[in-house]
């Protein structure tokens, strides 16, 4: 979406409720919630001497995240038949997001889509749109009941502006607004974690530093809350690099 009033309300939108300290301050049960799901998931992986592939438990975590904070529902639910067809659309969509699109390098060509990269993405983000569309309805419904209790999640709150401005707000903005949130989201959290992993392993002392400090600081076997962060400057300067570059100029 180009920068536009419409833009910009959106994008205030997410920032006011999603990113805004008190939100997110709010959701920091969910986030440990999920943290620990995925310390469970390593664990029982370890024990049974399976590995593990970094992009995969990554990309769950970082799903039900978004989809907690979104809907309150976990997308990455095995024995749910929505969650597993939600899955699978956007791991379609990511990969073709990901790969190299003729109609890019030769623009004069990208109508006759001759990889058929826009046709599937269209198919699947279609399938999208209507997960989105069945989670506004059921909400929608709930919504109208007596004794409704209005819930925390974005949902909710996009819903109650939509009521009460809908010009500023309607459906099909709602739908595709998920739909950035999930396809960046995930894409982006995944991608980063997994470069992280990679540069710890290729640089032994940065991730012995980074032990160290944890068992001094946090204590062996103790989870690292939130504001645990603050106190692991090291850690910090890890992150800093993974976001910028790499671990070679970390002293």
């Amino acid at each position: 979406m180009p920068v536009s009033t419409t833009w910009r309300n959106l994008r205030k939108i997410c920032n006011l409720h999603i990113f805004a300290t008190q939100k997110l301050d709010a959701n920091q049960h969910l986030r440990r919630n999920k943290v620990e799901q995925l310390l469970a998931d390593v664990g029982d992986s370890s024990r049974i001497g399976e590995s593990i592939e970094i992009s995969t438990v990554a990309f769950k975590t970082t799903l039900n995240l978004i989809s907690n904070t979104i809907f309150y529902v976990d997308y990455a639910n095995p024995s749910s038949n929505t969650a597993l067809e939600f899955r699978e659309n956007l791991q379609v969509i990511k990969e073709e997001l990901g790969k190299a699109n003729f109609g890019d390098l030769f623009p004069t060509l990208a109508k006759l889509d001759l990889q058929g990269i826009r046709r599937r993405m269209a198919i699947h983000s279609k399938k999208m749109m209507n997960i989105f569309d069945k989670e506004i309805d059921n909400r929608s419904e709930l919504r109208k009941m007596n004794d409704y209790i209005p819930a925390q999640e974005f949902l909710d709150t996009l819903l109650q502006i939509s009521e009460d401005d809908n010009e500023e707000l309607d459906r099909n903005l709602i739908k595709h607004l998920f739909f950035d949130l999930f396809t960046a989201g995930t894409d982006t959290t995944t991608s980063t974690l997994e470069w992280a992993m990679a540069e710890l392993l290729h640089n032994p002392k940065a991730l012995q530093e980074v032990r160290r400090e944890l068992q001094q600081i946090i204590g062996e076997g103790n989870v690292v809350e939130e504001s645990n962060v603050t106190r692991l400057p090291y850690l910090q300067d890890c992150i800093l690099h993974f976001l910028s570059y790499s671990l070679e100029k970390l002293k």
